[in-house]
């Protein structure tokens, strides 16, 4: 009985592992798989009972150990393989919720698309509603004119059209440059070939005019030259006659000291004379 008992709450542990488990299907299979091994144990239990009670001797308690050792080794082989079937039984829903939460994503993905391409049909169709309403010039949309054979009266007419219009813009550029030579030269006539000659004399005036000018300036350049040059040479002078006018001081003040001095000695001189004589 102290072996079925042992199975027993090995048996009822497991049991109640797997009742906790969140899979119902797979609680149901370790279940069946218990009981399985519990009717072995049981029978494998019964089995060594009776061979104890009918020979209760060391050898057969011997071999009633290693039999529930046995027993207990298998149930936790049994244990093990659930377990792992568990962990890969929530692998598998693991994997399942994230294509499910990809499969969202995506689902998401291809709305955001439609939202866009829909926007974008609808500004399309708005555009082309505006585009009806304006009216087409038949002028721009007609297709220009094929270029005409080399040589033919029709391709020499276009040749002598295109020179034709290259000398009207050249003649009235000339136009516009007389005209306003016209207004800046004074008293001009309305004749192109008068307006010429006049620009020229008037432009001949001012270029004498600007090599007069110039030569004036340059003349007033040498002159200032010359300005600056005597001014400093008055400062010069100048500095020199102040130096010469102390200096003369100078002499002068000695040359009264040295007088009195004489005129003392002169003085003295009388003096003794009279004395001796």
């Amino acid at each position: 009985m102290a072996t079925d008992k042992d199975v027993q709450e090995v048996i009822d542990t497991l049991t109640n592992i797997t009742g906790a488990a969140n899979d119902k299907a797979f609680a149901e299979t370790f279940s069946a798989a218990i009981a399985e091994h519990g009717a072995v144990a049981a029978a494998v239990a019964a089995a060594t009972e009776s061979s104890a009670s009918a020979d209760p001797s060391g050898s057969e308690s011997t071999h009633l150990t290693e039999q529930q050792q046995r027993d207990h080794e298998q149930l936790r082989r049994i244990a093990e393989q659930h377990r792992l079937k568990l962990e890969e039984e929530d692998k598998r829903k693991l994997v399942e919720q994230d294509s499910k939460g990809e499969q969202a994503a995506s689902v998401s993905q291809e709305e955001q698309h439609r939202q866009v391409l829909q926007h974008i049909v609808t500004a399309a169709t708005e555009a082309s509603s505006t585009l009806a309403t304006v009216p087409i010039d038949s002028s721009v949309s007609q297709i220009p004119p094929a270029k005409p054979i080399p040589g033919s009266e029709e391709w020499h007419k276009m040749r002598r059209d295109n020179h034709k219009e290259v000398e009207r813009r050249r003649r009235e550029t000339i136009n516009e440059g007389i005209n306003d030579i016209a207004k800046m030269v004074p008293n001009s006539d309305k004749n192109k070939g008068s307006i010429l000659r006049q620009a020229v004399k008037y432009i001949q005036m001012i270029v004498a005019e600007n090599e007069r000018m110039q030569a004036d300036s340059d003349a007033l350049v040498t002159a200032k030259f010359e300005l600056d040059k005597a001014i400093l040479e008055k400062n010069v002078a100048e500095a020199t006659y102040q130096t010469i006018n102390v200096q003369y001081e100078q002499l002068k003040r000695d040359y009264e000291e040295l007088r009195k001095k004489m005129d003392e000695l002169g003085d003295e001189q009388a003096v003794k004379k009279q004395r001796i004589d």
